[in-house]
C-alpha cells in the first residue's frame, strides 16, 4: 500500500483531504485530472501560505512549525474547492460511483475535467 497525502495549508488551518476522490497517492494525485485541477486551484489561490502535502497515514511531518495533530483541527475545503471549479467550468460533476449498496458513505465523485473539452 502506497502513501496517502492530504494537502495541508498551515497558514490558513485547511486541508485538501481529497475525500470522495479517487486520488491519494503521488501518481493518483499527479495523474488524475480532477486532483491535479484541485490542487493547482487551491495553490493559486492560497499563493504566499505556507502549504505542503502530508501523509495521512504516516506520522511523518516535514515542516518546521505546526504538528500532524493539528491537521485534525483543520477545516476540510476539498468541496468548496470542487464547486468552485465546477462553477468556473473546469470541472464537471458526472455523479457518484458507490461500491458497496449497504455503504452509502463509500463513494468516490466522478468528476472529469472539461477546460480543454
Amino acid at each position: 500500500m502506497g502513501t496517502t497525502y492530504q494537502l495541508v495549508n498551515i497558514t490558513k488551518k485547511e486541508i485538501i483531504s481529497f475525500f470522495h476522490i479517487p486520488a491519494a497517492k503521488a501518481c493518483e494525485l499527479a495523474g488524475n485530472t480532477a486532483s491535479s485541477a484541485i490542487t493547482t486551484w487551491y495553490l493559486l489561490t492560497h499563493l504566499g501560505d505556507q502549504i505542503t502535502f502530508v501523509s495521512i497515514l504516516e506520522e511523518i511531518w516535514p515542516l518546521e512549525t505546526g504538528s500532524i495533530r493539528d491537521v485534525e483541527e483543520y477545516t476540510d475545503v476539498t468541496d468548496e474547492v470542487v464547486e468552485e471549479l465546477i462553477r468556473r467550468k473546469i470541472l464537471v460533476d458526472e455523479g457518484k460511483v458507490f461500491y458497496f449498496d449497504d455503504e452509502p458513505n463509500l463513494y468516490d465523485r466522478k468528476l472529469r475535467n472539461i477546460w480543454m473539452e
